[in-house]
């Protein structure tokens, strides 16, 4: 291996641990930001997929928030109880339930999440100029990350 790729192989790892420790304090204080009632960052996450991609299977929504099915399936048993989304027969599978968002869970969607977004910019304001032009560029390139990571399977 050449000194350049064993110089760039460090880089790479320094900065992927780097990123790793933020990321995993960063997600923790996203947890744990103020929600409102009912809502926890699971439902969030999960209502999400279901407005952006819904009408959605379980089994997709449970592959794409990389939890089990039979742990998704309880989940949207919960949200269906609360009203905030539908599941109805899949036409193309007899067997087969899609789940979509309805009214009243598009809204606590929008409300969770708007909260969340205000608290995330609030804290954002104490950054410099240059630090939100950084930012900006992060957000760019973990963009970028996420489709590698994500690799050519994925939608």
């Amino acid at each position: 291996m050449s000194a350049q790729r064993h110089s760039e192989n460090d880089t790479c790892g320094e900065i992927a641990a780097l990123l790793n420790d933020q990321f995993s304090r960063l997600s923790r204080q996203l947890r744990n930001m103020d929600m409102p009632d009912g809502m926890t960052p699971e439902r969030l996450s999960a209502l999400s997929v279901i407005e952006k991609r819904g009408p959605i299977s379980v089994t997709a929504l449970a592959d794409k928030e990389m939890v089990r099915p039979a742990t998704m399936s309880r989940m949207v048993s919960a949200l269906v109880d609360e009203g905030l989304v539908r599941r109805r027969e899949d036409k193309n599978d007899g067997r087969g339930v899609l789940v979509s968002a309805t009214p009243k869970g598009r809204r606590a969607y929008q409300r969770a999440q708007q909260q969340r977004l205000q608290q995330f910019s609030d804290a954002l304001h104490a950054l410099s100029p240059e630090q939100l032009t950084a930012m900006r560029a992060l957000a760019a390139a973990l963009e970028r990350l996420t489709a590698v990571l994500d690799g050519p399977h994925s939608s």
